[in-house]
């Protein structure tokens, strides 16, 4: 929702830290991000207010693994470069904090457009959601394919692929956000094995899941999940047939809990055991709703082995773009905004209170 300008007097202004004539505006904290906090801060050009930024303020970890993680994530935004992502406008050392300033992303995440979807008691279309799958697909390309100085592939993973972590914007758009957890070959292998393996392990992958090796296309699955959830309301997970085949299951599948940064609905361990009982059958049974190329696309992309899926996150897009034409009618950003606009309006205002109370919490994140 949009945020409307600070009514605190001038004399109150809280300045975070100038660079030149721009200086920058405390508006909000919005909350703790892996290793800092991130804020919402209004910037001014010779003392002229101007639009809203998103500030991550990160904190010194103390330990050597947290500050190399924190370069390498540094590093891979500033390489960044796709009108899906948000743009990073600055890194600065302040007060002995490293600030990156990045772009503010004013709409919603899909995890409140799940709770939207959910209340209303309808789930969003099949062109929404191939059209936003497709989109973030084509973001994931471009992390997927970048390259050092000297054109050597970096071999990114974003490895937090979920509702929270993609938003649809006021204008319809999609944006891919929060690489705190990215994995570039820019760091040792060795931090790799000490660190998280993924954000929410409920859209992990199921290599993730079970300490193997991850790649671009455990991205895709983590899309998968989540194109499965907008369309049906239904997580992969916590499909009853899956979690009756976790209860009894023999003592030979039960999984070490993965590494990972976020709580979850469940605890990792169960998690992982839901994963290691996840078959084909139960896929298709989730999917059995769905149009034949939908089902098509998303049966393929939640293969168990990453060698069955997608192999790069171009040929998803282009098969949910497949998906938009056979449709028969043009699907973009308008298209999405003015769908997003009435499964908002269709709610009371207490049920779009309670759905966008979380987001309001931790806001936007780069």
């Amino acid at each position: 929702m949009p945020i409307p300008p600070p009514t605190r007097s001038p004399a109150r202004t809280s300045i975070l830290f100038s660079v030149g004539a721009t200086s920058y505006e405390l508006i909000r904290h919005l909350g703790a991000r892996g290793a800092g906090e991130v804020l919402l801060a209004r910037r001014h050009y010779a003392e002229v207010p101007g639009g809203l930024v998103l500030i991550k303020r990160m904190r010194d970890p103390g330990h050597e693994h947290g500050r190399e993680q924190l370069r390498e994530e540094t590093r891979l935004l500033m390489r960044l470069s796709h009108p899906a992502i948000p743009q990073v406008y600055l890194a600065r050392v302040h007060a002995g904090a490293l600030h990156l300033v990045t772009e503010y992303v004013e709409g919603h995440s899909l995890e409140t457009l799940c709770s939207f979807a959910a209340l209303r008691g309808q789930p969003l279309s099949e062109a929404f959601v191939a059209y936003v799958g497709a989109e973030v697909a084509d973001a994931l390309q471009h992390v997927h394919g970048l390259e050092d100085e000297v054109g050597r592939p970096l071999g990114a993973v974003h490895r937090d692929v979920s509702p929270r972590t993609l938003r649809v914007d006021s204008h319809g758009r999609v944006r891919v956000s929060d690489f705190a957890l990215a994995w570039t070959r820019l760091a040792p292998h060795s931090l790799e094995a000490q660190g998280p393996r993924c954000g929410d392990v409920a859209y992990a992958a199921p290599e993730a899941l079970a300490h193997r090796p991850v790649d671009g296309r455990a991205d895709l699955y983590s899309l998968g999940v989540v194109l499965l959830e907008l369309l049906t309301g239904l997580h992969l997970l916590d499909l009853e047939d899956v979690e009756r085949a976790a209860r009894t299951a023999p003592p030979s599948l039960e999984q070490a809990p993965p590494r990972a940064a976020d709580p979850s609905w469940l605890p990792a361990s169960e998690m992982a055991l839901r994963m290691a009982c996840l078959t084909e059958a139960h896929v298709v049974g989730a999917t059995r709703g769905l149009s034949s190329p939908m089902a098509t696309v998303l049966r393929r992309v939640l293969r168990r082995e990453p060698e069955a899926r997608f192999q790069s996150g171009a040929q998803l897009r282009d098969a949910l773009c497949d998906v938009l034409e056979g449709l028969g009618r043009p699907y973009g950003h308008r298209e999405a905004s003015r769908e997003v606009s009435w499964l908002r309006r269709a709610l009371g205002p207490a049920e779009r209170w309670a759905a966008e109370l979380v987001e309001q919490g931790h806001g936007p994140c780069a």
